[in-house]
């Protein structure tokens, strides 16, 4: 992709003695469109006007000017998809698991050009490469404010626990009715009230993340109150609305070398992680750090395999692995961690 594609493009034209000079020939009035556009052969050349691009019809046109003279004159409405040929159709929307960030056109971020091409083939958008890497865009919900604030998390009406009062002001600017409730996190109790249906915890416990522990009777120490409701046993119950005693890390150390811990275990105790692993028990999913549970019993594919789980562009949210290598989503990582295990 060549920024270029996106600059301003000088044109003339000497045409029955008469000179065109145009941005743009879409900004052409209609007269002179009728005589810049009586051949448009002559403007079939890749080596001018910044060479072929795309259409989202699937034809490569040799230029801009070319594809603009050919919608005038056979009245279609063909929008150019990107900048050079038109790659095969089953391309377009190739997941690429790597977050290699470009610029669009529209302003917005793409994870990489893969996301942004398949965006333009989906919805037949027309937006181009500015440039590599994130656009520049202030987030005024990230800034200098929050940031003094540090963490003193807050309870919203909403069942959230946010890191601190200036986020929360700050999201009120996009829902009105967002409101403190008290300081600390919500409580177990607090969120089950709000949103009373198990189906509605769950969705928001698989798509969420936040660090508000809630510790159990079996002494696991769950992340939030959303993970706790929706893994759900009659032998479990609420200790406290805060994190146990004993570390995740010790816990699971207790259960490598506990013969009797490990008796105690059955097949019914088996539940899926978010990376599309079955794990023994709950008490072993929680022994790996940036791990979910995903649901009870083992995992089934293809339903769980994290790398049919990547989500749409608006939904990523990039991670770095122990690799040093960016990837769009966790489960563009754990898909990578399931097709390269020796990484």
């Amino acid at each position: 992709f060549n920024k270029s594609c996106v600059k301003p493009i000088q044109i003339a034209c000497r045409c029955l003695g008469v000179i065109l000079v145009s941005r743009r020939a879409s900004s052409f009035t209609l007269a002179n469109k009728e005589v810049f556009y009586q051949n448009c052969e002559i403007f079939n050349n890749s080596d001018i006007y910044d060479g072929p691009i795309c259409g989202n019809n699937g034809i490569t046109y040799a230029n801009s000017i070319y594809l603009n003279c050919l919608n005038y004159q056979m009245f279609q409405n063909v929008v150019p998809v990107h900048s050079g040929d038109c790659l095969p159709m089953d391309d377009y929307c190739k997941i690429n698991l790597f977050y290699r960030p470009v610029c669009g056109s529209d302003g917005h971020t793409y994870t990489n050009l893969e996301s942004l091409l398949c965006v333009n083939y989906k919805y037949s958008r027309d937006i181009m490469v500015v440039s590599n890497g994130a656009c520049n865009i202030i987030d005024q919900c990230y800034g200098q404010e929050t940031i003094m604030y540090a963490f003193n998390p807050v309870c919203a009406n909403n069942g959230f626990t946010y890191q601190n009062a200036a986020q929360v002001k700050c999201l009120q600017r996009l829902n009105t009715n967002l409101r403190i409730l008290h300081n600390g996190g919500c409580s177990v109790t607090e969120v089950y009230s709000i949103y009373n249906r198990i189906e509605k915890v769950c969705d928001i416990a698989n798509s969420r993340y936040e660090w508000n522990p809630v510790c159990a009777s079996d002494g696991v120490t769950y992340p939030n109150p959303f993970e706790f409701l929706c893994y759900q046993a009659d032998s479990r119950s609420l200790v406290s609305d805060d994190e146990c005693g004993k570390s995740t890390q010790v816990s699971c150390a207790d259960l490598t070398t506990s013969v009797s811990a490990n008796e105690t275990i059955t097949p019914e105790d088996e539940v899926c992680g978010s990376d599309g692993v079955t794990y023994r028990s709950i008490h072993h999913l929680q022994c790996y750090n940036n791990l979910t549970l995903k649901r009870s019993g083992a995992c089934i594919e293809p339903e769980d395999d994290p790398c049919m789980s990547i989500p749409e562009e608006d939904l990523r949210l990039p991670v770095c692995g122990n690799d040093n290598l960016s990837y769009v989503s966790p489960e563009a990582l754990w898909c990578a961690k399931s097709k390269f295990p020796d990484r």
